[in-house]
């Protein structure tokens, strides 16, 4: 099969120190044979700061420009972004992705809402005390995920599980008592012809994800992307072996690559 990793970072990314030549290495070995580079851009830090609303894609298409022909026949590199929390400014997030290069784009929700304070989920998770204080961050998260699927600026939702990564696990909290919205989020999705990806959080989530494939497929959702969000080499295409044999049991025939923020399907 044709095997693609459509989510990872590079050094352009300010939480990763890899180059991309290594990440492509990597994907070699792993015996990928497309990757899409998407580095952040967050328009909040995770103490709830405004960033830029535009982007500077000066270090990603020098990197990309320099190494996407490295391998031929080996690796295809296509240039992608994560925008992260793009719901704060549609507008400016839609005017900075308008260039001739760029293939795909993940929207991920990784602060809480403005409303909320904007802190990133990731700090706001690990201070949690109780379980009530999970539930409030999955609330905030529901409440914009709802509003960035109103919006233009992404290919497919980005580890829309992502707040479960950082609550404690010992509150046993997953999205089901938010089911009903997440499946009218899905069917904006589907109605758009966009998309969602299975992330595998450098192979630590494969399972988690069998519940939210199974209610997009029965759905109608078939636009699927396949990622390991690494930030280092050893995690590239982690944990691609479990998460392609739950994929395939949830129903689906195909994982999406991306032209020009078009999807193609390629059959499993």
């Amino acid at each position: 099969m044709y095997l693609s990793d459509y989510h990872f970072h590079t050094r352009c990314s300010t939480d990763s120190r890899a180059a991309l030549e290594e990440q492509a290495q990597a994907a070699i070995r792993a015996g990928v044979k497309e990757i899409c580079v998407t580095d952040h851009w967050n328009l909040l830090d995770q103490q709830g700061n405004r960033l830029p609303t535009v982007y500077d894609w000066g270090p990603s298409l020098e990197q990309w420009r320099r190494d996407r022909d490295r391998w031929p026949g080996q690796l295809e590199i296509r240039l992608g972004v994560e925008v992260g929390n793009g719901v704060l400014d549609p507008a400016a997030v839609d005017a900075s992705l308008d260039i001739p290069e760029l293939d795909f784009v993940i929207g991920s929700l990784h602060s809480q809402s403005a409303a909320a304070g904007g802190r990133g989920i990731f700090t706001v998770a690990h201070e949690c005390v109780r379980k009530e204080d999970g539930v409030a961050i999955l609330d905030d998260y529901m409440d914009m995920l709802e509003e960035l699927v109103r919006t233009r600026g992404w290919d497919v939702l980005g580890h829309v599980i992502y707040p479960l990564r950082y609550i404690p696990a010992e509150y046993g909290l997953d999205l089901h008592p938010w089911w009903d919205r997440l499946a009218e989020a899905f069917r904006a999705v589907i109605a758009q012809g966009k998309g969602i990806e299975l992330n595998t959080s450098c192979g630590a989530t494969v399972e988690q994800w069998r519940d939210v494939l199974a209610l997009y497929r029965d759905l109608g959702g078939e636009v699927l992307t396949l990622g390991a969000d690494a930030h280092q080499p050893k995690f590239m295409a982690a944990a691609f072996p479990q998460a392609l044999e739950l994929i395939r049991e949830t129903g689906f025939r195909y994982l999406c690559v991306y032209r020009r923020r078009e999807p193609l399907f390629c059959k499993i």
